[in-house]
């Protein structure tokens, strides 16, 4: 195996390993709504994974191990993912913030730094959230 190859497969392990957490995430309130589902598609259409990865994360979350994204500008973008998945349903529920910390802990944020990180990711994405409204309203 070449050098690129294995940096590959850790990228592609590590978009795996996302997925695994926007499907724990969509269900830590005890439904995954269409909403959280459309934005699971469109995080899954970005990193190029397929409906059988998405199946295996449901049925098989036990296979897909946790692998941290290599650079700083991947793991805040799992983060924002993350963040995004909350907020779609209109339902931030507690558990959901909890699991948002606990993997910015793993994706390897100072322990110092979450909350004040998971919060303004959260005020950040409803900023573009509510950008997107007004220029979908103004007909752009």
């Amino acid at each position: 195996m070449y050098f690129w190859d294995i940096i590959k497969s850790n990228d592609s392990k590590a978009k795996l390993s996302n997925l695994k957490n926007l499907v724990v995430l969509a269900a830590a309130d005890g439904r995954i709504a269409k909403e959280e589902l459309a934005a699971i598609a469109e995080v899954m259409s970005r990193d190029g994974l397929t409906n059988s990865d998405l199946e295996r994360c449901i049925k098989h979350p036990e296979s897909v191990k946790f692998v941290a994204p290599k650079s700083d500008e991947q793991r805040l973008r799992y983060l924002h993912d993350m963040v995004i998945l909350m907020l779609c349903d209109g339902d931030i529920n507690k558990n959901e913030v909890a699991l948002c910390k606990i993997t910015a802990l793993a994706l390897g944020y100072k322990h110092e730094v979450i909350d004040a990180l998971v919060y303004k990711t959260i005020e950040d994405v409803k900023q573009e959230i509510l950008f997107d409204a007004i220029i979908d309203e103004a007909n752009f």
